[in-house]
């Protein structure tokens, strides 16, 4: 997984820590620090699944969407769906 990420012109890094560090979260994302967190104890699809939502929070702050939490979680859901549809317009 990158340990970075651009959002809004914005670089943030993404840390990776334990579920003590993250007190049992699955991702945090701090616009003041421009730093995700992510919980290393769970699986590399949920680290992935973690990374979006905390981006799409991001987004929603720097846009001034006012994304509710459900927003966010179906959101993020949505579009790892079309990454995934669509490989082929992505990834070539």
């Amino acid at each position: 997984m990158k340990d970075t990420i651009k959002i809004a012109g914005i670089d943030y890094s993404i840390a990776m820590k334990s579920t003590e560090e993250m007190n049992g979260l699955v991702g945090t994302a701090d616009f003041n620090r421009q730093l995700i967190s992510i919980n290393q104890d769970h699986t590399e699809q949920t680290q992935r699944i973690a990374v979006f939502h905390e981006v799409l929070h991001l987004v929603s702050d720097a846009y001034g969407l006012n994304l509710t939490e459900e927003q966010v979680k179906i959101g993020t859901h949505a579009i790892i769906a079309l990454i995934e549809d669509n490989r082929e317009l992505i990834y070539n």
